[in-house]
């Protein structure tokens, strides 16, 4: 499901440096710019400029380890790998409009356990015309390829051992205007994802297709979207969203799987002084398959993101959302998925910046009666050598902390150092 947002204006903001912190630039101290989104004019990448267009390119080179290659509480395998990566974009800098192509590639190549090896993109296309200064009609265009990993549960339910290459095509029509203090938003998004067939062994069920024909699976989705916000002050909006989902399966096989989405839910966007600002929206979602064999899904929807910068050097980051998903299981048609983390990313140097992130990731299935929840920690160091060079290294530990009866409880921990060559 997509979320909503209709971002404030942002002012500047100063707030005295800690005894033996180092100064942000006043030019860079911009009022609600989180750590990681400030502009650092001696680092960041020029980029090049052509008539009215700024390209960007970059490339990422790295090498890694993982502890527990298929996220097993026995006879664990771990092996090595190495990461390449690059991504560009050519985006207008027009006073208004805007047209921009963006696109990126990473592939990861274990040393030892080849079918293990992945490859995702992502190929876009936007434009957005400006009506008004109040009022745009935006359009996007993507085709991306992701992957489900080894430990998802989707996957090691289904007895796959390798992870599931699939990709989706989405068109978005995004359309905004604002009477005084009313502001509107419309939104229709189209995405049609597609599996890829992964080797796998026999049946498990008399009768039933490989576990790896996941293709059988492709679905189309289609979401209309319409909110409504009120401004009571610079920076502070009460809203309403309104959603629609459909999901009609190609295989008509399947069609059992189709289901209608409806939720409705409220919330505020708000920045208190700079230091504070959230952005939250609750409501209640309910799912009717067309299968009269499945359980229709109802419950509380929530979608929420706090974040608290104590100093201009710290950002706190809060998140938390509930969604329905669908499922590759032969024996599961869609999951609830509640997500929450924390983050912090602290500037220790001009050209240093350290993150810390807690999360939980928690499914619940209807039919069968399971759920599992995994809790992960992440450590990283970020350190720009100049304009056109850095390196990141970071370490994930990952844990199976709860599950029920024939999901495996497992632990991982994944270690990284990448280098990125930016133009």
């Amino acid at each position: 499901m997509h979320r909503l947002v209709i971002v404030a204006g942002m002012g500047v903001f100063v707030v005295p440096d800690l005894a033996g912190a180092q100064a942000v630039p006043r030019g860079e101290a911009a009022r609600g710019v989180t750590v990681l989104e400030r502009p650092r004019a001696d680092f960041d990448p020029l980029g090049v400029r052509l008539d009215g267009f700024r390209v960007s390119a970059g490339a990422d080179l790295g090498i890694g380890y993982d502890s527990n290659l298929f996220a097993t509480k026995n006879n664990r395998q771990s092996d090595g790998f190495t990461d390449i990566g690059a991504d560009a974009a050519v985006q207008s800098d027009w006073s208004t409009h805007a047209l921009g192509l963006t696109g990126r590639i990473q592939h990861r190549r274990y040393f030892d356990n080849r079918d293990l090896d992945w490859t995702d993109y992502a190929v876009g296309a936007f434009g957005r015309y400006d009506v008004t200064p109040d009022s745009n009609v935006e359009v996007r265009l993507n085709r991306v390829q992701e992957h489900l990993d080894t430990s998802n549960v989707d996957v090691q339910e289904a007895g796959l051992t390798r992870p599931v290459p699939y990709y989706y095509n989405e068109a978005q029509v995004q359309a905004q205007t604002r009477f005084n203090r009313v502001g509107l938003v419309a939104l229709g998004n189209y995405r049609g994802y597609s599996y890829e067939d992964v080797e796998s062994g026999p049946p498990t069920t008399p009768g039933q297709p490989p576990p790896g024909d996941v293709a059988r699976y492709d679905f189309r989705s289609l979401i209309g979207a319409l909110g409504v916000n009120y401004e009571v002050g610079p920076g502070r909006y009460v809203n309403v969203i309104g959603r629609f989902q459909d999901i009609r399966y190609d295989d008509s096989a399947q069609s059992f799987r189709d289901s209608k989405t409806w939720e409705v839910l409220a919330g505020a966007t708000y920045d208190f002084d700079g230091i504070w600002a959230f952005r939250i929206a609750v409501g209640y979602r309910q799912r009717d398959y067309d299968g009269p064999q499945l359980k229709n899904l109802s419950g509380p929807a929530f979608e929420a993101e706090v974040t608290w910068q104590p100093t201009l050097l710290t950002t706190v980051t809060f998140g938390a959302r509930r969604t329905i998903e669908e499922s590759i299981r032969n024996n599961a048609v869609s999951y609830t998925r509640t997500q929450g983390q924390v983050r912090v990313d602290h500037e220790y140097l001009r050209n240093v910046i350290l993150s810390a992130e807690l999360g939980v990731d928690r499914r619940e299935y209807e039919q069968p009666s399971q759920e599992a929840t995994d809790g992960y920690a992440i450590l990283s160091a970020r350190w720009l050598i100049n304009r056109n060079l850095s390196l990141v290294g970071s370490y994930q530990h990952v844990r199976r902390i709860d599950a029920s009866t024939g999901i495996q409880e497992y632990d991982r921990d994944l270690l990284a150092l990448r280098l990125r060559i930016a133009l």
